[in-house]
């Protein structure tokens, strides 16, 4: 599904992920990105709070307030960046993929060297260049989404029932829903013959639980059985048993619909709690750490927990890149996103749109340049 996975230490979740995303020294020096021209527009977003949502008009270039009803069509919450549609909103905005810019990653990896020589001014081409309409199956609109995403399965595409099987070389740090415990997971065991209408026949996520209190794993837990063609399963890691998927008592949610599963922190718009998630990481990596709180490099790791959250084609395509040169800062890719305002209406407007830029030019982290400009179709 992804051009890039989103690796910590490397690239940086889901969507939708790293709450904090420093503001030290190592931030990237972008070339100050050029003055907006005749050919498209420019704007500073502040997206600097953890829990309020900038929603943008971009056919007047408005800030709106989207809870009096103001019309809007994308926001930006830190890094997360929403369409109005779907789980996000009530509109019919659809997102896809207008340039992937391949030659800044090495199969899932990002390229340092292309990043770290890339700058806005460079890139400007990549928004001003013709477009032709993709295919309808590329456009998305917003649904939920988290640190888990697909990385946790893997499609056997040779079989003839759609078999999903495990991919146990992922694993994620999560928080629970009481807010209070960390663990480390994988998904170690996953039958699922997606086309036999049977469901999940059988599933197993390992934890190793760090306790309330604690700073390390001191315990391991397992959350086994299966799940028919409908419904869900949740899990306390702590109590080391399933519950109700009611409250904050639950961790990890695992649910099936249509051919389709999904893993679910308690958290956002997937539960009442204070759950999170992190990752994912090669589990060959995660192995190494001894705490879901503390790095092995003695860093903490606390803030770089996602809720789950809603997005779409932002978080299948991610803007940008963590860590390029070190550290824990974000470097964009200036992919190109296309945005239908309305893709129940042919003659609404579509832009073209690129995030270059993050940091303000004071250093904070959570105020993303965007630029963008209307596109007629080749």
């Amino acid at each position: 599904m992804q051009t890039s996975a989103l690796k910590p230490l490397a690239l940086a979740v889901s969507a939708v992920m790293l709450a904090a995303c420093g503001d030290s020294n190592d931030r990237p020096d972008l070339t100050p990105p050029p003055a907006t021209g005749e050919d498209f527009r420019q704007q500073v977003i502040n997206a600097i709070s953890h829990t309020d949502t900038t929603h943008v008009n971009l056919t007047t270039g408005e800030v709106v307030d989207a809870s009096a009803g103001g019309e809007w069509h994308i926001a930006f919450q830190r890094v997360n960046v929403k369409l109005n549609s779907g789980a996000s909103g009530d509109g019919a905005v659809a997102g896809a993929l207008g340039a992937a810019q391949a030659e800044f990653y090495d199969g899932d990896d990002p390229v340092p060297s292309v990043f770290l020589n890339a700058s806005a001014e460079q890139q400007l081409d990549k928004l001003l260049q013709g477009f032709s309409r993709p295919a309808a199956r590329n456009w998305k609109q917003d649904a939920i989404v988290n640190e888990f995403g697909a990385h946790w399965y893997i499609y056997d595409f040779s079989s003839p029932i759609g078999q999903i099987n495990p991919n146990p070389d992922k694993g994620w740090l999560v928080r629970s829903g009481t807010g209070d415990s960390y663990a480390r997971v994988r998904v170690t065991e996953l039958d699922f013959p997606t086309r036999t209408g049977n469901g999940i026949v059988a599933f197993t996520l390992s934890f190793d639980v760090q306790t309330p209190g604690t700073s390390q794993f001191t315990q391991t837990a397992s959350f086994t059985g299966s799940l028919p063609a409908a419904g869900e399963l949740c899990f306390d890691y702590d109590a080391n048993e399933a519950v109700d998927c009611v409250g904050t008592a639950w961790d990890i949610k695992l649910g099936y619909s249509g051919r389709g599963a999904y893993l679910r922190t308690n958290s956002g718009p997937s539960g009442e709690g204070q759950g999170a998630a992190f990752g994912p990481f090669a589990w060959s990596d995660l192995q190494a750490y001894t705490s879901a709180t503390t790095s092995p490099e003695g860093a903490s790791l606390t803030p770089r927990y996602t809720p789950d959250n809603t997005g779409g084609i932002f978080v299948e395509q991610s803007w940008y890149a963590y860590g390029v040169q070190g550290g824990h800062q974000l470097w964009p890719n200036y992919r190109v996103y296309l945005i239908d305002t309305d893709a129940n209406d042919a003659e609404a407007p579509v832009y073209a749109l690129q995030i270059i830029g993050y940091y303000g030019e004071d250093g904070v982290s959570g105020q993303p340049v965007i630029r963008w400009r209307q596109v007629e179709w080749e």
